[in-house]
């Protein structure tokens, strides 16, 4: 079985650039979307695999382009 942490964690940090593009810090952020920070923290440090949902809320969230969120899907472990 493959080790899909290295994957995670490369996704984490895809979205945490998203975020910080978007100028919000990962309280502001996590508000936004309903979420704990801590669940933010956890995705973007490859601690937890965010979900198809999560992963197109963030987009939506950052204003990435349409298909941003399918681009991550696609490279991702969800």
């Amino acid at each position: 079985m493959p080790n899909v942490q290295p994957a995670r964690e490369a996704l984490g940090r895809r979205l945490r650039e998203l975020r910080t593009g978007a100028g919000l810090n990962g309280k502001e952020f996590a508000e936004r979307l309903g979420w704990i920070a801590t669940k933010v923290s956890k995705i973007e440090h490859g601690k937890q695999t965010p979900t198809e949902e999560d992963v197109r809320a963030w987009a939506d969230a950052t204003a990435a382009p349409a298909d941003q969120a399918e681009l991550l899907l696609a490279q991702g472990v969800t």
